[in-house]
Order: C-alpha cells, then structure tokens, then sequence
C-alpha cells in the first residue's frame, strides 16, 4: 500500500478563520488579522496582515517576521509608510516557517518586529502569531490496508473545526469509506490512526480526501492519493 501526497482546492482558504488581535509593546503596536497563517508549498504563504498604529506621522517602516529567541534573519517582510496619524496596514506576502518543512504542523511561532526609521526604532517587537503549512501526510506503515495508520492533516482553513476523511476511487465522488479525525487546533492540525481504505480493500487507484464538517466538499479539502496492491505470495 503506497501514497502519495499533494494538495488540493481550498478556493475559500482565506475565509475560514475570524480576526484576532494580537498583543502589541513599544510605541508602535500590531493588530493581527488571524492566530495562524498557512504556507502551501511550492505554491506560496497566505499573507500575513498586520493593523500597525502608533508609528511616526509619515515615517517609514519595515515589518519583520522573525524566529523567537534567533539572532538576525528576516523569515519575511515589507516596507512602507506611516499615514498622517501615524498607522499602516501592511501585509507580508512571502514568508517562511522557522524550521523548514512541507509536512503537517501544529504551528511553528514567530514574532513581528517593527523598524520605525524615523524615530530611530529597529527591530522592536510588536505581535507574535503562528504559521503552519496546508499539507496532509499519510504513513506508508504498517502495509496491510485492514490496519490502521497516521493520518496527520494542517492548515488554518481548517481551524477549530472537525476534519473528516473520505476514500474515493479515483476521481469518483461516491464515498467509500468515511473515518472521523478529530478537532483540528487553532492551526487546523490534527492527528489520529485510522485505517485508511475502502471497507471492500480491493485493489485499485484511490484518494483520501479530507475536508471540515461531514460531507466531502473537494474544493475545501486537500487530498493524498494511494494504491492498494494484491500481495503475490
């Protein structure tokens, strides 16, 4: 039994989590627009938005994202300009998880920094949030389809929510098997042993699709596609 794994649809991605504000120090604070941002690899990060208030009138600024308690090193960031009041909403559109992965995450932290140029201000730490990737892994252990496996799933679309799983045969919409993974985090992780296969277990091309809420929706999921093989003895 092999898989395979890739990401699919999550044309609403953006939607799917309400604001929430984050904590701020130093004369310039940070409100952030969500608790967890995702990466897709190879595809590119959901951007991180930033509601930037006490900075100086018309100065400039630079937004940083950075790795708690690492010396230098920019994960992400963006220049700008203050308004007459002193406020900016500034987006960081390419970022990068701390430690390196296209694996599911629970959430890696960063913290925001802020460089008010014109009063002098470098690197002054403002907000924190975390970042995950959108991804699902599925392990190849044990081979037999009739045992149960690792199915780990994230991504802040699926924030909160219950995920469920739905075995497909190729790109059928018929659900041959629907497993229940559990609550994701505020990251959209979860992880749980399920055993991932039709309840006929004939061979054959399948997907495993996984989505919030107990429907299949593949436009709001992501998917891993495996095989099931006859053992010739």
């Amino acid at each position: 039994m092999s898989y395979r794994t890739f990401a699919v649809g999550l044309a609403a991605a953006a939607a799917l989590l309400a604001a929430v504000p984050a904590g701020a120090s130093a004369a310039v604070s940070a409100t952030l627009s969500k608790a967890c941002y995702s990466n897709i690899p190879t595809r590119g990060s959901e951007p991180i938005v930033a509601t930037l208030t006490g900075g100086t009138p018309g100065g400039r600024f630079q937004l940083n994202t950075v790795a708690p308690n690492r010396p230098g090193g920019s994960l992400g960031f963006v220049s700008g300009n203050f308004d007459a009041a002193g406020n900016a909403v500034a987006q960081i559109t390419s970022w990068r998880l701390p430690t390196f992965t296209i694996n599911p995450s629970k959430g890696q932290t960063v913290v925001l920094t802020v460089s008010d140029y014109t009063a002098g201000a470098l690197d002054v730490p403002v907000a924190q949030t975390r970042v995950t990737n959108v991804a699902m892994d599925v392990s190849s252990k044990p081979r037999s389809p009739r045992r149960k496996r690792k199915v780990a799933v994230s991504g802040s679309p699926f924030a909160n929510q219950r995920l469920y799983g739905f075995i497909v045969k190729g790109t059928s919409r018929k659900v041959l098997r629907r497993i229940s993974l559990g609550r994701a985090n505020a990251c959209g992780y979860v992880s749980s042993r399920q055993i991932v296969a039709p309840r006929s277990y004939r061979p054959g091309s399948y997907r495993l699709y996984v989505n919030a809420g107990r429907t299949l929706n593949k436009q709001r999921a992501i998917g891993s596609r495996f095989r099931i093989t006859r053992r010739l003895l």
